[in-house]
């Protein structure tokens, strides 16, 4: 006689349990609504981990911020908060100049000073839980992961989308988005967290969303298929950590971040449905999740 598999008790997860959320443009919304999925599951993250957009809200949540208060501070911002591109003659000129002399297209100074304002703790010794994230350093092209020291700083480093953000000088590296190296940092969060299960919300990329038929149906092709192609691969490494921590005996939970309304610089008013969207499935992935198995 079968019997009917029981759906998983987030409580009963192998303890530290750590937060992990993956890079995603803009996602931190999205991210924010995974943690009060959990929180509404009865599950209390014992350590935070993020790249991109995850390092963002892991860094806010370690500072002891709750979910609600994220979101209630998330959706007071605007472009002109965090967006801080050159002037236009600054831009002509370095157009014409071949684009040279500067990493990005946004400093991304004005986002650090933002995270100085908003961040509990401005130093990872200071928050109230354990947190790290990963970037890239350009000068050694190897993955750094972050847990100590600088915290606004080193979230705007793992932050630092290519050619769009500037690149972040830190700790003798010049670092940019995590997200590249670690789509989530698994591993890590085991590793340097001591973690013994991970519940993980991961955002898919968009350039993975729709048939590579499409993708060659649309303008720029070629540009398309190079950010797929780099999506891929971020995506088999991810499932490559996967892997290796089963192989560990590490519990992962997967929770996939599914039909979310779509975040952006000139998309943050639908950053609340993100949110909601995000905690109903957390809720409804972990209810149907099985012990040792991805959502």
């Amino acid at each position: 006689m079968s019997h009917q598999a029981q759906p998983m008790d987030p409580s009963a997860l192998p303890h530290p349990v750590a937060a992990v959320m993956s890079s995603g443009f803009f996602g931190f919304f999205a991210h924010a609504g995974f943690l009060q999925g959990l929180a509404e599951a009865g599950l209390k993250p014992d350590c935070y981990a993020g790249s991109s957009s995850g390092a963002l809200v892991a860094a806010f949540a370690a500072g002891g911020m709750d979910p609600a208060f994220m979101l209630s501070l998330f959706r007071q911002l605007k472009k002109g908060d965090f967006w801080d591109p050159p002037s236009f003659a600054h831009t002509l000129r370095w157009l014409l100049g071949g684009l040279r002399g500067r990493s990005g297209y946004v400093a991304g100074e004005a986002f650090e000073r933002l995270l100085r304002d908003y961040l509990p703790a401005k130093r990872f010794e200071d928050c109230a839980r354990p947190c790290l994230m990963s970037a890239l350093d350009l000068a050694t092209s190897r993955r750094v992961v972050l847990d100590s020291g600088d915290l606004p700083r080193a979230v705007r480093a793992s932050g630092a989308v290519p050619a769009l953000f500037a690149a972040v000088e830190m700790n003798g590296g010049l670092l940019v988005d995590g997200g590249i190296i670690d789509k989530a940092p698994l591993i890590a969060a085991v590793e340097r967290l001591g973690a013994a299960s991970l519940v993980v919300h991961l955002l898919p990329s968009g350039s993975l969303e729709r048939p590579v038929s499409a993708t060659l149906a649309r303008s720029f092709a070629p540009l398309r298929l190079q950010s797929r192609a780099v999506d891929g691969a971020r995506l088999q490494f991810y499932e490559d950590q996967k892997r290796v921590l089963a192989e560990r005996g590490v519990t992962v939970i997967e929770v996939v971040g599914q039909d979310l309304p779509r975040c952006g610089p000139k998309r943050m008013h639908q950053g609340p449905a993100a949110f909601e969207a995000a905690r109903q499935n957390t809720l409804a992935q972990l209810r149907a999740a099985q012990p040792g198995q991805g959502a």
